[in-house]
Order: C-alpha cells, then sequence, then structure tokens
C-alpha cells in the first residue's frame, strides 16, 4: 500500500517536474523572441527602408506614397496596414488596393486601377471609366487618344469624382463606347468626339480630320453598329477620315461624300 503511494506521488512529482520544464522552455524561447525585436529595433532594422508599388500606371509611384503618407523611417510593425488601404481607395482612381509587409523593411503596395475609356466635357473636362465612375484628370499625360462625350454642359447636374455620372443619358452613352471597345475597337480608335444635342440628335467626329459623321436621333449603338459594318467593307482600302462627310440619318442607307482630291 505504501509502495503505491509512494509510485503514485513519484509519478506526479515526474509530470509536474516536465510541466515545469516546458513552461520554463517556452517562457524562455517568448524572451528570446522578445530580446530579439527589441533588438531588431533599438538597431532599427524593422525601419522601412524600401515601398514597393505594383499595377500602378495612370498614377505615378510618387502619387501611391504620397497617398499612403508612410515615412520611411517608420518601424514597419507600427504601421496599420487597414489606414493605408482605406486611404488608397479613397482616391478615384484606386478601385482596390492591398497592403502587406515583407519582413524585415518592405512594404508592398498592390493597386488595381480605374481604367478610363473617354472624357466628358461637362462644366470641366473629366474622365470616366467602363463603370461610368468620373475619374480627374490625371497629373500627367494617359498617353492615349480617348472619345469626348459633349453637349450636356447645359444639364445642371453636379459632376464628382468617385461617383457616377449623373445623366443617365450620357452614362448610356458610355456604356455603348465600352460595348464598342469591346466589339469593334477599330471604330472606337476612329472616334474622337460625340455630341449630342437637346433634340436627341448626335453627330460624331473622326480623330483623324474631323470628319464630321451624323447619326442622328436614332438608336446610338445601332448607329454604331451600322458605321462598323461599313468600315469594315471599306477592308482597309480606306478609312472613314478619307471622307468629307457621312450621313446616317436615313433608314437603310449611308451618305457618303469623299474628299475631293
Amino acid at each position: 500500500m505504501i509502495k503505491s503511494q509512494d509510485h503514485q506521488i513519484k509519478t506526479i512529482l515526474k509530470r509536474t517536474g516536465q510541466v515545469s520544464l516546458i513552461i520554463l522552455i517556452v517562457s524562455v524561447f517568448g524572451l528570446l523572441i522578445h530580446g530579439s525585436n527589441s533588438w531588431c529595433n533599438y538597431i532599427e532594422l524593422f525601419n522601412v527602408v524600401n515601398i514597393k508599388t505594383t499595377g500602378n500606371r495612370i498614377l505615378s509611384d510618387q502619387d501611391i506614397f504620397q497617398i499612403a503618407n508612410v515615412r520611411i523611417d517608420t518601424s514597419i510593425n507600427s504601421i496599420n496596414l487597414s489606414e493605408i488601404q482605406d486611404r488608397l481607395e479613397k482616391n478615384p482612381f484606386i478601385k482596390a488596393a492591398a497592403v502587406s509587409r515583407e519582413f524585415p523593411n518592405i512594404l508592398n503596395i498592390l493597386i488595381s486601377e480605374r481604367v478610363p475609356i473617354c472624357y466628358i466635357n461637362h462644366s470641366n473636362l473629366f474622365l470616366v471609366d467602363a463603370e461610368g465612375i468620373i475619374l480627374p484628370l490625371p497629373g500627367q499625360p494617359l498617353g492615349v487618344n480617348l472619345p469626348v462625350i459633349s453637349g450636356f454642359g447645359h444639364d445642371s447636374l453636379s459632376y464628382f469624382p468617385g461617383y457616377y455620372v449623373p445623366n443617365k443619358h450620357v452614362l448610356d452613352i458610355v456604356n455603348i463606347i465600352h460595348s464598342t471597345l469591346l466589339s469593334t475597337p477599330d471604330l472606337y480608335s476612329e472616334i474622337s468626339e460625340i455630341h449630342c444635342w437637346k433634340d436627341g440628335s448626335c453627330i460624331l467626329y473622326t480623330i483623324k480630320s474631323g470628319t464630321p459623321i451624323f447619326l442622328g436621333t436614332r438608336d446610338l449603338s445601332d448607329q454604331l453598329n451600322i458605321l462598323a459594318h461599313f468600315q469594315n467593307r471599306l477592308q482597309g482600302k480606306r478609312n472613314l477620315s478619307d471622307y468629307q462627310y457621312l450621313d446616317l440619318r436615313w433608314a437603310k442607307q449611308i451618305v457618303a461624300k469623299e474628299r475631293r482630291s
């Protein structure tokens, strides 16, 4: 009986010793990690030395740095990634942003930008993307020619960057331009301006030579499809700009006047 009790006591003591040893090892390991972090912070190993940006084409790296507002000598552990992401996504050009740490001292910023597809000439000149979000003019040239939607300066609506186009008619034209970009990019690249009057009639001007193409009051999407079909029939031998004007206001026909040589 006494031997059994002695065995149980020894077993308990042995297990207690094992648990104490594990706790001691974990504590020492934790102290080592804490000490290492403290030492690294002391020698500034975790201070940000580089901010890498990816995905930005319209906004410059300097634009991203300014919006992120992160000092190079800031400890990477003290940076609030969510706050930086929120600041970035408040910019109209930034559709989404992801911010991450790359230890020991690099901050990565991944950007998904809104891509403008046309201009809107209202009280001021704005850009707009495929979703109808209004964008301000960037600090540097885009390097591409984009169509201009004009004729709506009288609508008295307010156009704010970061918000949807408030005029439904203008938004419909944006959607049609986007469809043209996707389905008939050759025609899209020819469009300099689409101007609409109060009576609903529209006229298109080509980039080269500014050839006027009268579209009338018929459905704009249908008229552009007819124009794209006509452009395709030219088979590259001629361009829309080779004509003095084109008139699509009549049903089932295109009136074309050639330029004089």
